[in-house]
């Protein structure tokens, strides 16, 4: 009786130990994952409400979205018009080219690509295109009952380089838009 009562112990606790060491296999294999590849981010601002929620107040215990980003170099041979992306502003990073201590990335979303020539009157998306601007439709949110709401978010006509991006927050009369990525 005591032979098979050890038996079934033994039997349990290989069965514990294969487990154990099966999940702490799947923990590291994503924590490594989840480190070279993904970053959670989580959204403070209102800068892409309604899309994306997050709270003026980071103190306020509002409750915000967050999200995975892929982090790959080679993701950004995929981004096309309006994805929606993380980066830092141009004050994020040194003279040297190098980022700042504890920079913190920004949600936006890419209005213009590569080597496009456009601009943004009246809140709307216009794109050189064959040597005319091409209307894009696309509803910034415009706050109506702020008055001059849209005051100086207009863009004049501009041209991106060769590897720039323009990002813009979708509540545009509450988002410090800063350009090129």
């Amino acid at each position: 009786m005591r032979k098979m009562k050890n038996k079934k112990l033994k039997a349990i606790l290989s069965i514990t130990g294969y487990f154990l060491l099966v999940l702490a296999i799947c923990f590291s294999g994503a924590l490594v994952f989840h480190s070279v590849y993904y970053e959670l981010i989580y959204v403070s601002g209102i800068s892409m409400s309604p899309t994306l929620n997050g709270s003026e107040d980071e103190k306020s215990g509002t409750v915000v979205d967050f999200g995975i980003v892929d982090s790959h170099k080679s993701v950004i041979n995929h981004i096309k018009r309006f994805s929606i992306v993380s980066t830092y502003y141009s004050d994020d990073y040194s003279f040297s080219g190098a980022l700042k201590p504890s920079p913190k990335q920004k949600i936006k979303r890419v209005v213009a690509l590569p080597n496009e020539t456009f601009k943004i009157e009246d809140s709307k998306l216009y794109v050189m295109k064959d040597g005319e601007f091409e209307y894009i439709p696309y509803s910034f949110n415009i706050n109506p009952a702020v008055e001059d709401a849209y005051t100086g978010k207009d863009i004049d006509e501009t041209t991106l380089g060769e590897n720039e991006y323009w990002v813009l927050g979708d509540n545009r009369s509450n988002s410090r838009d800063c350009g090129t990525l």
